[in-house]
């Protein structure tokens, strides 16, 4: 931080020795004033002889209440109503104690009322001195030849005012605020911040064209955010650009910046309403124990650390085999955890069984995530080789190792793909859904908990469709009718740990997702969003399903059925297929010694792991070992 030299000082008690003087210079006005109305302009010599002592004492007076109330440390510029009672009380404070040595005097040359007069013009005097700083702020702006937006606040809140302000009084903005709309009807003809409340939300399209608005701005607070949708479908209409503003809460937290207007994303357009989950029942299974996430420093997994570390674990171990993004989050975590919480990465392949071993038993995990997968389908329908090694290997070998540490409890991350698998990534989460419900008993329970499209992740579609429109188009979507279903990274982070609260072992869980959405849709709303009109700005192309893609994705398998939990976000899919795990886990590894030797028609041999449930015959053992039945 740059240290006041020393002009910056000499400026400051310049500044500060003219605010004194001019304090006593309009307290002597005052006076002047006060006693040229209460003697209608014939006022007696005696009155100013006295004034001419008494006047600089009174400015003395009032210099001393006003340190006293701090009103010297006032920045003015963003001057309050607080800070204009203080002024207010010291006017007063100063005024009584005149008063009340006048009245114990014999002969009153300044007469009562006077002072009382000389009080309202002193108090006005030097409000408004004060004030200037912020009337110039107000005032100034950039030269009149810079062109300036003119910008709709939609929400006169909080964030609308803090908005409004700073567009104000910041010339360095390229915006003027030209109005507000607000849904709450006192506001109706009102100024704030010197800004018109013209309207309410169905007023938008008629106020933009009225006030020939280039932007709106949208500073809505969180509990209004679901009807973010709404306002949306009002301005698309009138294709101009449309921004929305971060909340003081995500100011404070250091999610944006002050006076940032940001575009609209996909999760803004999601909007769903805010998410509770049972903050007891997840610190019961976090708090105080070892907890070990494998894919720890993708997307998810790193936002699954951050809400984990939120519920007071004893220790946080880390695996992945991204080196940078994993060095990243244990220096994020590190500056977190203050040293109060061990931080332990550890760089390492899920299909390596031997450095696996290792890890668990040198971390002793109690808790375990397993988010470590490949993740594109695209790239698992050219790779099988990786899909099988990573995500049926890898998988069963976290589930073996933390049973040989006897974690209390594993929660696999799997996928709605998993559902019918038409791909070779959906196969592979499907075996290890097979695995999680078909585990040898002991004390480790296990859980799957299946995933649909998570929306602000790294490879999503949605973010290349940003890229895309960044780019000036065109976009591509594979199909008109493709839809899906999304969810945030930070509803899947929390539901995820709420699962792990409800899980009793071999369960396989859903999130509410909402409503299936089409990609086209949603890639026209983001064109819209910007002020831009699709087809016309900005060209949709369709390019086909790819190999293993689907029009749009179940939740549920045929034999599967929906069953409510102890949270309405999470739900439970039961399924009354049965089979010997004990015969999947031998084929795994079965499959995996001989690709050494016949590597040919991979694709076809995991898709058939993951109909192991559905095989013929594969629940004639079902009922000998306990180990070996699905059950929920």
């Amino acid at each position: 931080m740059k240290q006041p030299n020393r002009t910056d000082r000499l400026a400051t008690t310049g500044q500060l020795i003219l605010s004194l003087v001019l304090d006593i210079v309009i307290v002597l006005i005052a006076y002047t004033i006060a006693l040229s109305l209460k003697f209608d302009g014939e006022v007696p010599g005696e009155s100013w002889r006295t004034l001419a002592w008494a006047g600089p004492l009174i400015g003395f007076a009032y210099i001393l209440s006003y340190q006293a109330l701090g009103v010297y440390r006032t920045a003015w510029q963003y001057g309050s109503l607080r800070d204009a009672v203080l002024l207010a009380v010291g006017v007063a404070l100063v005024t009584l104690a005149i008063l009340v040595v006048q009245v114990m005097l014999p002969k009153r040359p300044i007469p009562l009322t006077a002072n009382v007069i000389s009080a309202a013009f002193i108090l006005l005097g030097h409000g408004m001195v004060r004030m200037l700083p912020r009337m110039w702020g107000t005032s100034g702006g950039a030269p009149s030849d810079a062109p300036k937006q003119r910008v709709l606040i939609v929400g006169a809140g909080d964030t609308g005012q803090m908005l409004g302000w700073d567009l104000r009084h910041n010339r360095t903005q390229p915006y003027n605020a030209v109005a507000y709309v607000d849904d709450d009807a006192a506001l109706r003809g009102k100024r704030v911040h010197g800004i018109p409340v013209v309207g309410g939300r169905y007023d938008i399209p008629e106020i933009i064209a009225k006030h020939s608005i280039d932007l709106v701005a949208i500073a809505l607070p969180p509990e209004r955010a679901p009807g973010l949708q709404e306002v949306l479908a009002l301005i698309e209409p009138a294709k101009v650009p449309v921004r929305l503003v971060p909340s003081l809460g995500e100011v404070m937290e250091g999610r944006a910046a002050h006076g940032e207007m940001r575009e609209i994303t996909i999760e803004d357009l999601l909007a769903r309403e805010p998410m509770d989950v049972d903050e007891e029942a997840c610190r019961a299974i976090i708090g105080g124990h070892v907890v070990l996430i494998t894919g720890a420093a993708g997307s998810i997994g790193a936002e699954l650390t951050r809400r984990v570390f939120e519920y007071g674990p004893s220790a946080i171990h880390l695996v992945d085999v991204n080196e940078t993004a994993l060095h990243e989050l244990r220096v994020e975590m590190n500056l977190k955890a203050a040293g109060n919480v061990p931080i332990k990465p550890w760089l390492c392949n899920i299909s390596d069984r031997q450095k696996l071993d290792a890890i668990f038993e040198a971390s002793r995990p109690q808790v375990v995530f397993h988010l470590g997968a490949y993740k594109h389908l695209g790239m698992m329908e050219e790779n099988p080789d990786q899909a099988f090694e990573t995500n049926v290997m890898g998988t069963l070998n976290v589930f073996e190792a933390a049973q040989a540490v006897e974690a209390g409890e594993v929660v696999f991350l799997s996928s709605h793909t998993a559902v019918e698998p038409s791909s070779i990534y959906g196969a592979s989460k499907r075996i290890g859904e097979l695995l999680v419900t078909s585990m040898p008993p002991g004390k480790t329970k296990f859980c799957a908990v299946r995933l649909t499209n998570v929306i602000d992740t790294r490879g999503t579609v949605l973010a290349a469709f940003n890229r895309q429109i960044q780019r000036g188009g065109p976009i591509s979507v594979t199909d008109p009718e493709v839809a899906r279903y999304f969810l945030t990274i930070s509803e899947v982070a929390s539901l995820v740990i709420q699962a792990a609260a409800l899980a009793s072992g071999r369960d396989i869980f859903l999130l509410d997702t909402g409503d299936e959405l089409r990609i086209a849709d949603l890639a026209e709303r983001m064109i819209r969003s910007r002020g831009m009109e699709p087809g016309k700005d900005i060209e949709i192309i369709y390019t086909g399903l790819r190999p293993g893609e689907k029009l749009s994705e179940a939740l549920t398998g045929k034999d599967e059925t929906q069953q409510a939990t102890g949270h309405e976000r999470v739900i439970a899919a039961v399924s009354d297929r049965t089979f010997v795990g004990a015969e999947l886990r031998a084929a795994i590894r079965e499959l995996e010694v001989d690709l050494r030797k016949r590597p040919g028609n991979l694709p076809a041999r995991i898709h058939a792991l993951a109909r192991f449930d559905a095989a013929e015959g594969a629940g004639a053992e079902a009922s000998e070992p306990a180990e070996t039945r699905q059950e929920p």
